[in-house]
């Protein structure tokens, strides 16, 4: 539904100031507990309910039924509790609860009177979210502990989600949710974090800092917006009641070592927090950082430092208030891998020497690496919130948060001979040095948002507004290094050259030594929303969550002080997901979702030139059931219909550095996707546990042609199996495998009749190894851990010649070892 640009957003205004409310999701929620005599189901008043913060930072809490045996609990964070009930003359009733973030969850507790003498088992807990009628996957900082998803790089919150159905990991740092390229909004206690993340070479939060990831990929509530292939809810770790420390030292194979502290606690007496504090850093050296453009050397300048330092506190400010302020920061260096040539069955494609690396050794041509290029990134990430949230009655809970970010994306440049000045007359014709880049970006974002939730009965009401200031800076400066790059070069932007050139037959002769030019541009813009929805518990078994959301964008660019595009766009969306328990412990679900996704302004666009949101419609059903043993069985299927749909590719392709830039597919394009996944929760930790996620997505333009996305794989699949101790030991694999981007076919980009493996996609599997022995086996406290990332060593082809990333090859095996001790 369009509407006015100026009378929307002056609507986004109005509501945002007069609410004080946010677009976001929440990390709280409430249970709802009847407790019921299991001989004549007859409420009981009085009962006494003690709950347990399963992660030890809110102090165990006491609420009692009223008259019709129901207790409501104030906001909880969502996660485990365990509950303890007990009244009178009946047995104690004993079991753990999972609080989900902005509903209120039924629990009902039989319990038996002690006359019977009988031997109560206590149900097992819900594990199918019934009450929810998004598509969602929650990881727990255990989950991502246990199973070796990181085994290779423990900053890596890619790697950690790729136990969750619907996500194709690529090279780069990059994983594609639902088949589209990335459009995922972050949201860190609730906030809806400013952008500017695509092309990091590093890692921007370390899972070390997080103690849920909650993903959510479909049956979007109103309140999630900003992009939506995904949306990340992650809740930090808090300071906990008891104080500790932590101290992880890990060495392993291509020279990598990292390091990881973290401490956390509270102030104040006993049971009366009043200052929460943690903080987590992570330092990581690699020499073994990107996934190389070859199967082997693929330590050849290929190195990386990175960290990441994160805080979070919370100060109470009475038994109703709280301020929370989180901060974080995390710079990385890292190189640009060099081509050093591939062996003698690539020769029909392109050995990797020359422009864009389509000649072979016989060529004549030197590599990358023995012609010592040296080309790295320079990332510098920080954000800072700062929160308050009130509980104004029993009812209402109000949140203002205002958040800031700095992102700083550089593409540096030290190969000798790098200077700007240039003629054709001393340009080789070819070399396999392309460009000496300086390019330098740096991107700005302020937020305000706030929320107010009311649980009203059947209904949870909540309405949300948010604005978002953005800017950023950019300067381009590059030097061709070979005639072929400069034809390139131009080609793409005729800016990027030094005019007064002259066409000779193809190629763009430079004739005097002239300075390459640097192309300044600057950008500024806001994206504004505002939300209002309610989930409605309509019976036992039906919940619907529905509501609208408006959403409004506009982007301005500069070049050179000349003005480029402006783009403005203002959308009305409807939503409305369902849940429906079909049976005990079976939920049927059904969306229908319209969405709008800004583009990202990190990298956002082709010089200058504005790139307009994406607008999906959505529909999703699915049916999942709990098993007994802590088993969860879940089967979706869903279908999008897209409007100027993102893509992001290199902006110059061929090449390996990585200056990307997001356009727009103007054709109409849809996406379909299957996805089955499997749980099993170990007892309380101890025993086996295990996952399996298998999706088949494909993405296609509306005249049936071939998929012409990165980000199109049709099957992937994920596994994990664990098995732990009472002594905490633990003993885990975990599997990846994709069966090819679309990006992946060896094929020379020149000639597509000239291929290896017959032009297939390239299949492609990693296994993973982890053990470890728990905090119990070892003298004073310390655990030792083995994780052995690709365990088969496999090499497989991830890109070949791709507009996005260049060729990309999988990393090889690599073997940590890791200490770690609490005090």
């Amino acid at each position: 539904m369009r509407v006015s640009s100026r009378a929307r957003f002056g609507l986004v205004l109005a509501i945002s100031v007069s609410l004080c409310s946010t677009a976001r999701a929440d990390v709280v929620g409430r249970l709802k507990i009847k407790v019921l005599n299991a001989e004549s189901e007859k409420p009981l008043p009085g009962a006494r309910i003690l709950l347990m913060d399963s992660a030890g930072v809110r102090a165990p809490l006491t609420i009692t039924t009223g008259a019709d045996g129901v207790a409501l609990t104030p906001p909880l964070e969502n996660r485990a509790w365990k509950l303890v009930t007990s009244v009178g003359e009946f047995q104690k009733d004993t079991q753990s609860v999972t609080v989900l973030a902005d509903v209120t969850t039924d629990i009902e507790v039989p319990l038996e009177p002690l006359k019977e003498k009988t031997i109560k088992i206590t149900a097992e807990r819900d594990r199918v979210r019934s009450g929810d009628a998004s598509s969602a996957k929650t990881l727990s900082s255990e989950t991502v502990s246990k199973f070796p998803l990181t085994a290779g790089n423990h900053q890596s919150l890619t790697k950690a989600i790729r136990a969750v159905p619907g996500f194709a990991e690529d090279s780069v740092n990059q994983i594609h949710p639902r088949a589209e390229h990335a459009a995922t909004s972050i949201y860190l206690n609730g906030f809806l974090l400013p952008g500017a993340f695509q092309g990091r070479a590093g890692q921007f939060l370390a899972p070390d800092a997080l103690q849920t990831i909650d993903v959510i990929t479909g049956g979007f509530a109103p309140e999630y917006g900003s992009e939506t292939a995904a949306a990340l809810n992650l809740t930090l770790r808090s300071g906990t009641l008891v104080p500790f420390r932590t101290l992880t030292l890990t060495g392993g194979g291509f020279g990598t070592g990292e390091t990881s502290f973290t401490a956390g606690g509270q102030t104040g007496s006993e049971g009366k927090k009043k200052l929460g504090y943690l903080v987590n850093y992570t330092g990581r050296t690699t020499d073994n950082a990107i996934e190389a453009p070859q199967p082997d050397q693929q330590t050849r300048h290929n190195g990386q430092t990175s960290q990441t330092l994160f805080a979070n506190f919370d100060y109470d400010l009475s038994l109703v208030e709280k301020l929370s302020l989180t901060v974080n920061t995390a710079p990385a260096r890292t190189q640009i891998a060099n081509r050093t040539g591939l062996s003698a069955p690539y020769a029909p494609v392109g050995q990797g020497f020359g422009y864009g690396g389509v000649k072979n050794a016989d060529s004549g041509l030197a590599s990358q690496e023995t012609l010592g290029q040296d080309i790295y990134q320079q990332d510098n990430n920080g954000f800072g919130t700062l929160q308050y949230r009130k509980q104004l009655n029993a009812k209402t809970t109000a949140v203002l948060t205002f958040g800031s970010s700095a992102s700083q994306q550089d593409l540096l440049n030290n190969t000798a001979g790098n200077g700007a000045t240039i003629a054709s007359s001393t340009l080789a014709a070819d070399s396999s040095i392309e460009f000496h880049p300086t390019i330098k970006r740096q991107y700005n974002q302020s937020q305000l948002q706030g929320n107010v939730t009311i649980n009203e009965g059947k209904h949870i009401l909540k309405f949300g507004g948010l604005f978002s200031d953005q800017r950023g800076n950019e300067s381009y400066q590059i030097t061709p290094g070979s005639q072929s790059a400069l034809n390139a070069l131009r080609a793409i932007d005729e800016r990027l050259v030094a005019s007064g050139g002259t066409m000779v037959g193809d190629n763009y002769i430079v004739g005097a030594p002239t300075i390459t030019p640097t192309l300044q541009v600057k950008r500024k813009g806001y994206y504004g929303a505002a939300y209002a929805q309610d989930t409605f518990k309509v019976s036992e078994k039906l919940t619907v969550n529905y509501g609208l959301r408006l959403d409004t964008f506009r982007s301005e660019q500069t070049v050179d002080g000349t003005a480029g595009d402006t783009v403005t766009a203002t959308d009305l969306s409807p939503r409305v997901n369902l849940a429906y328990n079909v049976a005990p412990r079976t939920v049927a679900r059904a969306s229908y979702n319209q969405l709008f996704s800004q583009p990202p302004l990190a990298q956002g666009a082709l010089i200058g030139t504005g790139v307009k949101p994406q607008r999906v419609k959505m529909i999703e059903t699915s049916i999942e059931r709990q098993l007994p043993q802590n088993q969860t069985v879940k089967l979706v299927a869903y279908r999008k219909w897209f409007q100027d749909q993102l893509d992001t590719a290199i902006l110059i392709p061929g090449t390996q550095i990585g200056v990307f830039s997001t356009v727009n597919i103007s054709a109409g394009s849809f996406a379909n996707g299957l996805e089955l996944s499997y749980d099993k929760a170990p007892q309380n930790g101890v025993g086996l546990g295990g996952f399996f996620t298998w999706a088949n997505a494909i993405n296609k333009l509306v005249n049936g042609e071939e998929p012409y996305s990165d980000h199109d794989q049709l099957n992937t699949l994920s596994a994990g199996i664990t098995y732990g101790l009472k002594s905490g030991a633990n003993v885990a694999l975990s599997a990846y495998y994709g069966s090819g981007a679309f990006s992946s076919p060896i094929v020379n980009p020149l000639d597509e009749d000239q291929t290896v493996d017959g032009g297939k996609r390239q299949a492609r599997t990693e296994l993973n190894f982890r053990y470890s022995t728990g905090a119990k086996l070892l003298k004073n406290d310390l655990q030792a851990d083995v994780s052995v990332e690709n365990l088969l060593d496999s090499r497989s082809v991830m890109n070949f010649n791709s507009p996005f990333t260049g060729t990309r090859f999988q990393q090889g095996r690599r073997v940590m070892f890791s200490l770690t001790r609490k005090f």
